[in-house]
């Protein structure tokens, strides 16, 4: 009788721990692996564990990285109609670059510094560049609530990317929509790429039956 109660209390333990498991994720060499991502996706999305670190900063600190810009475009589905651009050289002293705008047919270029946390134009210029976008911050817990929609690397051209499901429920997403005052039936499309080497990107991009925002993140990391 002892036996079998013991071979009942042995039995009652694993079945509460595979239930654990699979509540929380499955384990993989002392980490676990999210209820939402396959081992192969869960690997895979190291290979932006860079990006991931620079985007959950509430304001850019740009050490170790060599350059970064960040951009957004305005648009239809046919045309892009405007687009801003910071560029900047970070192992410059002071860290300095360009801010690109261009309307239509028309460009304008102006040589810029960031100091102190702020950017510094060197004339002036018809619209600064958004300052919530150029410290956007976005955490990790933000891609691990997204499901994984695709991801491949090319052999060829030492490209990676990985692309998410639609997102139309974060509060990133909601801020976004009410930034850009897009109507319903929008959506929010999120891919990081990793090309050869040590630079990033981000793509965000919001689209509408008439109008189309793409904010883009680039990173170039300095070699360890």
């Amino acid at each position: 009788m002892k036996n079998h109660k013991y071979l009942f209390w042995a039995v009652s333990v694993m079945l509460m721990f595979l239930t654990l498991f699979a509540l929380n994720g499955c384990s993989l060499g002392g980490e676990t692996i999210p209820k939402n991502r396959t081992k192969e996706q869960y690997e895979f999305e190291k290979t932006f564990e860079p990006m991931f670190k620079f985007l959950e900063q509430d304001n850019i600190d740009l050490t170790g990285i060599k350059s970064y810009s960040v951009s957004v475009s305005i648009g239809d589905r046919k045309t892009q109609k405007e687009s801003y651009e910071i560029f900047l050289k970070s192992q410059n002293n002071p860290v300095d670059g360009i801010y690109t705008i261009r309307k239509d047919e028309n460009k304008q270029e102006v040589p810029v510094k960031y100091e102190n946390s702020q950017l510094l134009y060197s004339a002036s210029v018809d619209t600064e560049f958004d300052d919530e976008l150029f410290n956007l911050c976005i955490k990790r817990e933000y891609f691990e609530s997204l499901e994984v929609k695709k991801f491949f690397r090319s052999s060829e051209t030492a490209l990676s990317t990985i692309v998410y499901e639609y997102d139309d429920k974060s509060e990133l997403f909601k801020r976004l929509v009410q930034k850009y005052n897009l109507s319903n039936n929008v959506k929010c499309l999120v891919s990081i790429t990793h090309s050869g080497g040590n630079a990033y990107n981000i793509a965000i991009v919001l689209e509408n039956d008439s109008k189309t925002i793409q904010i883009d993140k680039y990173i170039s990391v300095m070699k360890g």
